[in-house]
């Protein structure tokens, strides 16, 4: 028998596809319902020193541990924002929270999604360095 002759191929278990299929849709019915119920409600976000004005928010994640712990608290971030009105992620630092970096992560990783106007000088758009934002975590009433 030569072995053009032979021909296999290659077929899955239908019944392993299918258990595959079932886990990863519960496992991510189980993540997304952990975390929406992570989320609060009481969120508020403010620029220090009102110097730009952002055109796109992106609401924080409540942290997990936090959340689980009934803490609040706050995390102010400082950052560059570019002349295209993003901000530089290499420029993203905490420059203080309340308690110390329970939301730091958080912080960052909303701010680093934040669209602002851009600042114009004599007719074209410059880095704004320095910004500072601060974001407040509070729990509903009745998740504390």
């Amino acid at each position: 028998m030569k072995m053009s002759d032979h021909k296999t191929s290659y077929q899955p278990n239908k019944s392993f596809v299918l258990m595959l299929f079932v886990s990863a849709s519960a496992l991510i019915s189980i993540v997304g319902t952990h975390l929406a119920a992570a989320q609060p409600t009481h969120l508020s976000l403010e620029i220090v020193g009102g110097q730009t004005v952002p055109l796109h928010e992106v609401e924080p994640v409540y942290p997990i541990r936090a959340f689980n712990r009934k803490i609040e608290g706050w995390a102010q971030v400082k950052f560059t924002i570019t002349p295209a009105g993003t901000v530089d992620p290499d420029s993203i630092e905490v420059t203080d929270a309340q308690p110390r970096g329970m939301f730091d992560t958080s912080a960052m990783q909303a701010i680093a999604q934040f669209r602002f106007e851009p600042r114009i000088q004599d007719g074209v758009a410059v880095e704004l360095p320095n910004v500072q934002h601060v974001f407040r975590y509070k729990l509903d009433e009745d998740e504390e």
